[in-house]
């Protein structure tokens, strides 16, 4: 046992252990790797600080549909799972089985398909091969990404008119979840994809006209 000097206050067990403690913490702080900047990007939200009057407009209303549709998906996706899952144990212990199961089941899933379509849209997350674009300057791929959304455009044109195509052929369906009231999802899906997409590139033009680059997310081929 060591020997203490004369008016020398004793050590307190319980304080040398919560400075340990305090060291160890400050060593694991300052050892610890800093964050890349696709971890911080994945979760939150960019910030625009060089957004014009008209982009700020135009992202304001896209983030306003934005939030309309994720409340929708949640439930659309609830109303799936406990109509599944419902009828699994219904059957399974009272006998019971929920007659438009497979109706609702496929046209929740159809619906779910459109509208996370839409948005990711609003998020700017649909697949896409970058190998090309990474090559070329921010400037550049904004005129790339302004062009490959007037042919995305495009594209869910062609898929509007043929919903409402089918729409058109089964006009005389009469169920609650008919094969023509499913189909009416095609062109509302399309005309969400649409609006977000034309959102997003009125913003990327008005950056242009200004001569000025939008932030990004981080980069990466999938």
């Amino acid at each position: 046992m060591s020997k203490r000097s004369d008016g020398e206050a004793p050590e307190d067990p319980e304080a040398q252990v919560s400075e340990a403690r305090t060291k160890a913490g400050r060593t694991e702080a300052v050892t610890e790797p800093p964050r890349r900047e696709s971890q911080l990007e994945l979760g939150g939200h960019l910030a625009y600080p060089d957004d014009g009057q008209l982009a700020r407009r135009m992202r304001r209303i896209d983030g306003w549909l934005g939030r309309v549709e994720q409340v929708v998906l949640v439930a659309l996706l609830a109303i799936v799972v406990l109509t599944a899952g419902g009828h699994a144990l219904l059957d399974r212990f009272g006998l019971y089985r929920i007659e438009m199961k497979d109706e609702i089941v496929r046209a929740g899933t159809f619906a779910i398909a459109l509208l996370g379509a839409a948005f990711a849209s609003h998020q700017g997350r649909h697949l896409s091969m970058d190998l090309v674009s990474r090559r070329l300057s921010p400037r550049a791929r904004l005129f790339l990404k302004v062009i490959l959304a007037l042919f995305t455009i495009v594209i869910v044109v062609l898929v509007v008119r043929s919903g409402l195509h089918l729409i058109e052929r089964e006009k005389h369906e009469d169920q609650l979840l008919s094969t023509r009231r499913i189909a009416l999802l095609i062109p509302l899906g399309g005309a969400l994809i649409i609006f977000h997409t034309v959102l997003h590139t009125i913003i990327d033009v008005d950056y242009i006209v200004r001569g000025k680059t939008p932030p990004e997310r981080m980069r990466s081929a999938h």
